[in-house]
């Protein structure tokens, strides 16, 4: 018993002069061990310079302007989302898609479509979200709004333009080829205003975690169990590879460096130009087509899934009604309720007809630039026949 009481003893004499460590809640991945080679902003000038032309663009200096040849693109439209360690994390289709949908922001002008500002923070995506219990949306933040590596965002206020959201039924969020699903523009707009903000980029120890859609929402939305993939280093730049439970991406350091440009930088005007010729570009959207019957497939699938959006918003207003008005016995309750929801559809069947308009409106214009267009080819190939 002695022995036992002089060892109990030691013990709290020894635990006294130490400091015994609990380690915090999970908040993200171990990272002990991890080195990543660190890159100057010239190397990333030199490999983008292959799938895109480099412009000067006020105010931000020397910006990236990638050549897409899909009937519809935006930032964070070719691929698919996971959730990893750092949150919703762009799986990109694209081999150089490692950059720029993971460091840098992206810009909108009516003239160059959209550009991709430099940066050198690491991101799993440099997006903030909107969502209701139907849909789910996103946007790319703009150059305009200010991250600090120290404590998050710091803008005073958080201002997306409306042409950087796109929207899909969340029951689509976690496909593999959500472009495939993505609402046409004129209905993002009118979702924009029915869903809530949701903009949390988190920083612990100077890594950058997005978590601002919470992954329970989409689990309870969706019925399903949301996998969660180890962010893995990958040893050199291009597509990232997803494996069972592993995504490895290529996530280097970035060095800037006020005296880096890139090696070639094109005329603003001749981007400008060859962007009329080859895309349309309007209302956030990029689409290169090359004659009438592709546009008018593209045309086709944009108005099915709107038509189909509006569809399936009126059914979920009917089966509301159906399960309000079963919880009722008071017949004037039931009236009540029915005049409502009356109301409810009638404001959901005038929304989807101004949408639909706006969409019809739209697709007239592009038909007419490319049927210009196509004349246009046909009297220069004729010029150059005589």
């Amino acid at each position: 018993m002695r022995k036992i009481f002089i060892f109990v003893s030691l013990l709290t004499i020894l635990l006294a002069g130490c400091v015994v460590y609990l380690p915090p809640p999970e908040r993200g991945p171990s990272l002990a061990g991890e080195v990543y080679p660190e890159y100057d902003l010239d190397y990333i000038y030199d490999y983008l310079s292959d799938y895109g032309f480099w412009v000067y663009q006020p105010p931000y200096g020397y910006v990236w302007v990638p050549e897409v040849r899909l009937y519809r693109w935006r930032p964070y439209s070719y691929g698919y989302w996971v959730w990893t360690d750092f949150g919703w994390t762009w799986i990109s289709r694209f081999n150089w898609g490692w950059i720029p949908f993971h460091y840098g922001r992206w810009g909108w002008s009516r003239d160059l479509g959209w550009f991709w500002v430099p940066g050198d923070i690491w991101a799993p995506a440099w997006v903030v979200w909107r969502y209701s219990r139907y849909y789910v949306g996103w946007a790319p933040l703009p150059p305009s709004i200010r991250f600090d590596v120290r404590v998050g965002l710091i803008s005073h206020s958080l201002v997306i333009p409306s042409e950087y959201w796109v929207f899909v039924e969340v029951d689509y969020f976690l496909h593999s080829r959500l472009y495939r699903y993505l609402l046409p523009v004129e209905r993002s707009l009118t979702l924009v205003r029915k869903t809530s903000l949701r903009a949390r980029l988190e920083v612990h120890n100077r890594l950058v975690y997005n978590r601002g859609l919470e992954k329970q929402l989409i689990e309870q939305a969706t019925r399903r169990t949301i996998r969660k993939y180890e962010l893995a280093p990958q040893s050199t730049p291009g597509a990232t590879r997803v494996r069972l439970n592993r995504v490895e991406m290529f996530r280097p350091k970035i060095k800037s460096s006020p005296s880096a440009r890139p090696k070639k930088i094109v005329d603003k005007t001749k981007i400008k130009k060859q962007l009329r010729e080859k895309e349309i570009i309007s209302s956030g959207e990029q689409k290169a087509v090359k004659s009438s019957l592709e546009l008018r497939r593209v045309h086709e699938k944009e108005l099915k899934l709107l038509e189909k959006s509006h569809q399936r918003e009126v059914e979920i207003l009917q089966k509301e009604l159906e399960v309000k008005k079963a919880q009722v016995r008071n017949p004037a309750e039931k009236r009540k309720i029915e005049e409502s929801y009356k109301k409810k559809i009638q404001e959901v069947t005038r929304e989807h007809a101004q949408e639909k308009n706006k969409l019809k409106k739209r697709q007239a214009e592009e038909k007419k630039k490319v049927v210009r267009g196509q004349v246009k080819k046909k009297k220069i190939k004729r010029r150059e026949a005589n």
